[in-house]
């Protein structure tokens, strides 16, 4: 019995140690009689080492103790008990830093809004209805309401590292990566990380970079039943949650002078998103648009708040609009993806390939040089590069302009300050931490150079032969081989310029007037504006001006669209919610859209862009005049009134969206009337509420639908109303007159003729097909008499 016990008490001491060497192990401490490992040390021998972009040393010597760098320069001998490397014609480089990496088992993607849009009538589109329950299911206490904001979400806490993807990225010489967040619109910080294996708590450099913010229609790519699914709802959220952080910060210091009985609560998302607001503005914000134009949307945002110039997440699209979207105040993260030309299996389909499309294919390599030139400073990411191409797109970006020592900042230097790490990575100096790339021959930036091996904390990562290029460039140039640059059409990209004098000589004028039509008398324009209309007007002009013939040819006004869809980037409507009096189509008008162009070639010369009609209470309206080649900001009549789309009938009430879509209010046409009383007096009461807080010095919490909603009954902002039947027109036209609104006008409105008088009574326009009806039930009433009608009328 006695010699069965010590067996089993022997067993059990086995089984502890080996429980206490396994939880041990993590924490690298020696277990009894065994030998301690000692430090790590290296000695790298002999090879060029750049120590930064701007400085390299020869035949220099770099000790590693550990995980840093304990020396790095010259020195005649390498001290005792030094691992010696010899790496006589070889070159060091500090490791790669990626500061955008978007990584994870759902293979996340930059955004991609692009930056055309083909022309859609209202009635073709696909509509979607009342938000479904939050799918944030997982998420637990409170937060900010709309899905997709999250701002106090870290990803560190999620870290666990894939060490099949960070091999493919330290094969191209990167050591260190911001893993950015990938979900919704605030989508909250990432961590940097090192790029090795080993306990997750050892890999991590920073919990946490920055706040990411992404113009994500979260809707449109989740469910399309949740808000926002359109860019122009994007926008409207980022707004709104800036406004309300805004507000929580003044109402922490109003209620410490002023204590009530019910404190303010302060969530989680909140107070992590007022460390990128003023006043404190310490916690910086990088922003994905996902296009060029947006781009440009981003850096407006941030002015409009006060932020720090945001940390902008390029497309590779900016040579389309420089001037627009690259900015000297701001730091660029660029994809280095670069479109691959399609093979065609005939010459002739070449002719099918668009000019954009060729510029495209082009442009792209040329993209990093423009970024570097014009901007505050260039970083690379990998993200959406198949980690093959990279360092062949390198190679292109440098053959296309990009200085080499731009590009080894790009991947050094500039993308350690902006994630701040610049105290431990990205140069080679004596205290940061061991992380290198060493390349065979004298430089990285050849095409065939051979990588040596990546070390990551002072653990070197030798590259398997396989994936070694060939070497077929026995040259040790460090140059590569000269090629065309690529003109970028930014140069060129601008408003057509007008002459200052223009002389309309000939045409038959069509006033629009009682005047009726002239002929025999010439039309002369200066700096764009009409200066007269007489007879024999030639002997006027200056010497540069422009004479135009128009023998046999007519002259009329341009004509001006009076409901339009058109030039409308990431979606006409932003259909989740019954109002969306906050959206604003300004926000996203498209100056690139070929539809410009299109209408131009119609005679159209000025359009009123107008939300879609999925909703009682849709967006705020854009009047633009087209002007080829201006900025969407250009584009907007800054002195035509602001306007609000309305809506009515079938749309509205989701008659014709499928069975999916019952729940959301309203349901019916009396519920659209009653919809309209229930927001405009919630407008009212929001009024009385503000006044009140004014009166008593109190902060106030904006709402960017009621605000809109407010102007249209102070008669600041004009409804356009889509409507079609007689009874709803009535309906509509007294419900705003209880609240003392004119309509400006009733768009569509099929069955206007049938009260005419009414309509000219409230003192509203109207809108109306002539050659268009029977499309759906509630415009069988459609006569093509009803123009003529309600002209006389």
């Amino acid at each position: 019995m006695s010699f069965s016990f010590r067996i089993r008490g022997c067993l059990i001491w086995a089984i502890t140690l080996g429980f206490l060497k396994t939880s041990f192990c993590t924490e690298r401490f020696p277990f009894p009689g065994e030998k301690p490992t000692g430090p790590k040390l290296h000695a790298l021998v002999g090879a060029s080492i750049q120590l930064n972009p701007n400085k390299r040393i020869e035949d220099g010597l770099l000790l590693i103790r550990n995980d840093s760098i304990e020396f790095v320069g010259k020195k005649p001998q390498v001290p005792e008990g030094y691992r010696e490397w010899n790496c006589t014609g070889k070159t060091i480089y500090p490791g790669f830093i990626d500061p955008y990496l978007l990584a994870g088992p759902k293979k996340p993607a930059l955004l991609e809004l692009g930056h055309e849009r083909v022309l859609d009538a209202t009635a073709d589109l696909s509509f979607h209805g009342l938000p479904s329950p939050n799918p944030e299911t997982a998420r637990k206490g409170p937060g900010f309401e709309v899905v997709g904001v999250h701002p106090q979400r870290k990803r560190a806490r999620e870290f666990e590292g894939n060490s099949m993807d960070w091999e493919k990225l330290r094969e191209n010489g990167f050591t260190v990566a911001h893993l950015a967040p990938t979900e919704g619109i605030f989508r909250g910080s990432g961590p940097c990380v090192l790029l090795m294996d080993g306990p997750v708590n050892e890999r991590i450099l920073k919990d946490e970079v920055g706040q990411v913010i992404a113009f994500d229609p979260i809707g449109k790519r989740n469910s399309p039943s949740i808000y926002p699914n359109s860019l122009m709802g994007v926008i409207a959220v980022i707004r709104q949650t800036f406004w309300e952080t805004q507000y929580s910060l003044k109402r922490i210091a109003f209620e410490k002078r002023n204590p009530t009985g019910v404190p303010f609560f302060m969530h989680e998302g909140t107070e992590s998103l007022l460390r990128s607001l003023p006043p404190n503005s310490s916690f910086p914000v990088w922003m994905e648009p996902g296009s060029c134009l947006m781009m440009r949307k981003a850096i407006e945002l941030g002015e409009e708040f006060s932020l720090p110039p945001p940390i902008l997440i390029a497309t590779g699209q900016e040579w389309r609009r420089p001037d627009l979207s690259l900015s000297p105040e701001h730091h660029y993260v660029l994809p280095l993806v670069f479109p691959t030309p399609s093979k065609l299996p005939n010459e002739e389909d070449w002719e099918q390939i668009s000019l954009d499309q060729l510029r495209s294919w082009d442009f792209a390599p040329s993209m990093p040089s423009l970024v570097s030139s014009k901007t505050k400073s260039l970083s690379f990411t990998t993200s959406g590069c198949d980690p093959s191409e990279f360092r062949t797109n390198l190679m292109k970006a440098i053959t296309r302009g990009l200085p080499e020592k731009a590009a080894l900042a790009a991947l050094t230097t500039n993308p350690a300050k902006l994630c701040g790490i610049e105290n431990s990575v990205g140069t080679l100096e004596k205290g940061k931490i061991a992380n290198l790339l060493i390349t065979e021959g004298k430089t990285f930036f050849r095409e065939n150079a051979k990588l040596h091996s990546t070390w990551i904390r002072g653990t070197p990562h030798l590259l398997r032969p396989e994936n070694e290029p060939a070497d077929t460039n026995k040259s040790n140039s460090s140059k590569p081989d000269a090629g065309p640059i690529a003109q970028f059409p930014g140069k060129e990209r601008k408003p057509i310029e007008n002459p200052e004098t223009v002389l309309f000589k000939g045409f038959k004028l069509w006033t629009c007037e009682d005047e009726g039509i002239l002929t025999g008398q010439d039309l002369l324009i200066q700096n764009g504006k009409i200066l007269s209309i007489g007879k024999n007007l030639e002997g006027q002009l200056p010497e540069d001006s422009k004479i135009i013939e128009g023998k046999g040819k007519h002259l009329t006004p341009g004509i001006i669209d009076c409901h339009s869809h058109a030039m409308i980037l990431g979606g006409v409507n932003e259909s989740t919610l019954p109002s969306t009096a906050m959206v604003r189509i300004a926000d996203v008008v498209n100056s690139e859209s070929i539809n410009l162009e299109w209408q131009l070639a119609g005679g159209v010369t000025a359009c009123n862009l107008l939300h879609g009609s999925a909703n009682p209470i849709g967006g705020q309206n854009a009047v633009i005049k087209l002007r080829l080649g201006s900025s969407p900001m250009n584009l907007i009549m800054k002195r035509a009134p602001s306007g609000i789309k309305f809506a009515l009938g079938e749309n509205v009430k989701q008659a014709n969206w499928g069975d999916k879509y019952v729940t959301r209010f309203p349901q019916s046409r009396m519920g659209v009337k009653t919809f309209f009383e229930n927001r405009f007096n919630a407008a009212l009461e929001y009024d009385r509420l503000k006044q009140q807080a004014t009166f008593e010095k109190a902060p106030f919490k904006k709402n960017l639908e009621l605000e809109a909603i407010l102007e249209i009954i102070r008669g600041e902002r004009l409804i356009h109303c889509h409507s079609y039947r007689q009874d709803e027109i009535l309906v509509f036209l007294r419900t705003m007159e209880s609240f003392g609104v004119r309509v400006a006008s009733l768009q569509h409105v099929l069955e206007d003729y049938k009260v005419a008088d009414e309509i000219a009574r409230h003192g509203a326009g109207a809108s109306t097909f002539s050659d268009w009806w029977a499309y759906k039930f509630e415009v069988y009433d459609a006569i093509p008499y009803a123009g003529a009608l309600m002209h006389r009328r």
